[in-house]
């Protein structure tokens, strides 16, 4: 698929890859960026250590007093160039496809990607085979090896190891020009494409079992990861469902969180561009409802009727399984039980 012919809207190249061949594809990545180059798929080599080199160079920690210092830094300093509109787009599609396509369209430099990172563990459960959306970067980059270097280990492993269990902290790491070489099959690409990565753990709301808590973390982590990709002159982004798998936070709470920060003074101008890359079906209509209500005053009761349909159409689908010569549903409602499913797996692998 040529980055040209990328539809973010088409999730149908997907296949369903076994839990120990995505091992042995991490496996592969680690062998590849060990080498520092790999053969593409048509016999020509592609060198990636001076990417690698340059990724691990200047990817930098944001501790707590960091995130706060850029926050002033920001309110003093005199923007020059007032973006008037943001684009902003729910795509039913991966991390990677949007990434790769908005490299394309507006130049890698410009893109960044909001990586849902495990606190604990770089690159999540990528070497067991686990599949959610950390997991797939780690597998397709060299984000791995940016996050593992010494000074990330301590300052933001090992920190959120020994923190508050279920919050973490707003320590986020950050990687420019991560290169990223294969697909979301593992397929190795005949030229990689960068972007920078914010990797930055959303609050475990599974674990804090207090809503209002939980929201508030998320309302503050949502803002610095905004700040850090504001603050590298980053004004198109991948975004997504964050944290809305394992960690349980609430996909509607979280895209009014997005929509509010989006919407007010600190970033109304700061972005050309945004795309939510989110492969679940509820999750994708829902954000899509939130961006495109004008009212919000009436979301809940929007949101209510939404999960009453998917509800009745799961029930459809749950029912057409015991009908024998019957189509099983759409392929989009295939490729979101494949992710429901990889998801759940992944539970043992992330944080918790």
């Amino acid at each position: 698929m040529s980055c040209s012919s990328i539809d973010c809207e088409d999730a149908s190249f997907l296949v369903s890859i076994p839990r120990p061949e995505r091992a042995k594809i991490g496996q592969n990545t680690l062998a590849t960026l060990k080498t520092g180059w790999y053969e593409s798929p048509d016999g020509q080599r592609v060198n990636l250590e001076d990417d690698i080199k340059f990724c691990n160079d200047n990817s930098k920690l944001y501790t707590e007093d960091g995130l706060q210092n850029m926050e002033k830094l920001i309110l003093i300093t005199d923007e020059s160039d007032i973006i008037s509109y943001t684009k902003i787009e729910i795509r039913y599609c991966t991390t990677l496809q949007a990434a790769r396509y908005l490299a394309a369209e507006v130049g890698e430099d410009h893109v960044g990607v909001l990586n849902f990172a495990s606190a604990k563990n770089p690159g999540g459960g990528f070497l067991k085979g686990a599949q959610a959306q950390e997991e797939s970067l780690a597998r397709s980059s060299s984000l791995y090896l940016a996050e593992t270097q010494s000074r990330f280990m301590g300052g933001y492993y090992h920190y959120n190891r020994e923190g508050p269990k279920g919050i973490y902290s707003h320590r986020m790491i950050y990687s420019p020009r991560v290169p990223i070489f294969k697909d979301d099959n593992g397929k190795l690409l005949s030229s990689p494409y960068h972007a920078a990565i914010v990797t930055a753990p959303a609050p475990n709301a599974g674990v804090i079992n207090n809503a209002k808590e939980s929201g508030n973390i998320m309302t503050e982590r949502v803002k610095h990861v905004l700040n850090i990709f504001k603050t590298n002159k980053h004004d198109t982004l991948v975004l997504g469902a964050y944290g809305c798998g394992v960690f349980k936070n609430d996909p509607l709470d979280v895209a009014l969180i997005f929509r509010q920060h989006l919407e007010s003074k600190e970033f109304q101008h700061s972005f050309k561009r945004i795309i939510f890359a989110i492969l679940n079906e509820e999750m994708y209509q829902i954000f899509k409802q939130v961006f495109e209500t004008n009212d919000l005053s009436t979301i809940h009761e929007q949101i209510a009727v939404l999960s009453l349909d998917h509800g009745v159409q799961k029930q459809s689908t749950n029912n057409n399984r015991n009908k024998p010569k019957k189509r099983r549903g759409t392929e989009r409602r295939r490729q979101n039980n494949h992710v429901n499913e990889d998801q759940n797996q992944t539970n043992d692998n992330h944080d918790e």
